[in-house]
């Protein structure tokens, strides 16, 4: 195992093993949660001369820069990585950067990751020999927190939440970033286009499917909103509209529902008013803030990106049925 040393005791074992003719390689980071990427990281590093020391940012640095890290707290990192055996030396850094400490060590080689280029890592204007390694792709604690939280976030979604989904009859959707990213663009002769994500359109088509309907108010009009949802099948297409809740209300009324029975999708505080009268309201998760703040849910995905999807799986799941499809769609 290697030793953990303040800076000033790893010192004078650099000065030792450099007397030894020992090549110094030196690392730094957070090391927050130890991944396969670090390990071959180090491996590589290791390779480059005779002894690896990694230095760490304490709590207090990672703060500076990640307001919401670390996870893990300095003395289990360093314990962690001076438990890879690629490693001599841990030590620490308190500042945000670790140039003091190279300055004050003057390894032989100097190691980062490859999203670094040589010349702006930290310190490689004093060390001769500088090396910015691959990563390997995709592979990141950021990644690692980042599908926890939705692994854990689906998890969530606890039996009261289920059955709202479960009551649902009637699906209402806002087009512009609800169905789309929001993005509004015009050509020359001042034709308006819109992009729609094929998943989205899918789960709505399985909705209609199991007998959910489907309706679209928007503010503005748009000759591809009239296309897309003619190849959906969607009827109940209403665009140009000022008052969104008098528009709600009557497909409400058209189909005999209560509003708990009913489920809406807005991203926009124009929204509000329907979003607060549903049984299950949603919001993708690129809406307005306030918006997010009070519907029942706000997806993982982004407007115009399967955040639509994700709601019709929601209530497909709840009744039971999206199994239906898949096995269907595995049977074709």
């Amino acid at each position: 195992m290697a030793s953990i040393l303040k800076p000033e005791e790893l010192k004078a074992q650099v000065e030792k093993l450099k007397r030894e003719g020992k090549k110094i390689v030196f690392t730094n980071g957070c090391f927050d949660i130890i991944h396969v990427g670090h390990i071959n990281y180090l491996k590589e590093a290791k390779k480059l001369g005779d002894i690896l020391i990694v230095a760490l940012n304490t709590d207090n640095s990672i703060r500076k820069i990640k307001p919401l890290r670390p996870i893990i707290s300095e003395d289990q990192r360093a314990e962690v990585v001076a438990s890879i055996n690629v490693v001599d030396y841990v030590t620490f850094f308190d500042e945000e950067t670790p140039y003091n400490l190279i300055k004050y060590l003057m390894p032989d080689v100097l190691v980062k990751g490859g999203d670094w280029r040589i010349e702006d890592i930290v310190g490689s204007d004093i060390v001769k020999e500088v090396y910015s390694l691959p990563y390997i792709e995709g592979v990141s604690t950021t990644a690692i927190i980042k599908k926890i939280l939705d692994i854990y976030s689906t998890s969530v979604l606890d039996e009261e939440f289920l059955q709202k989904a479960k009551k649902i009859k009637l699906l209402v959707l806002d087009i512009d970033g609800v169905l789309t990213r929001g993005d509004i663009v015009f050509d020359h002769e001042g034709n308006e286009f819109k992009v729609f994500n094929v998943r989205d359109g899918h789960g709505l088509v399985m909705l209609r499917k199991a007998e959910i309907a489907v309706a679209v108010v928007s503010g503005r009009q748009s000759k591809a909103v009239e296309r897309r949802m003619k190849e959906l099948g969607i009827d109940e297409v209403y665009q140009g509209v000022r008052e969104k809740l008098k528009v709600f209300n009557e497909i409400v009324d058209k189909y005999q529902l209560n509003f708990e029975e009913v489920a809406a999708m807005g991203d926009d505080i124009i929204d509000l008013s329907i979003l607060r009268r549903v049984g299950l309201s949603v919001a993708p998760n690129d809406a307005h803030e306030e918006v997010k703040r009070v519907v029942h849910y706000v997806t993982k995905a982004k407007a115009g990106e399967g955040a639509v999807r994700e709601l019709c799986d929601i209530i497909l799941r709840s009744k039971g049925v999206l199994d239906r499809f898949i096995d269907e769609y595995k049977n074709l």
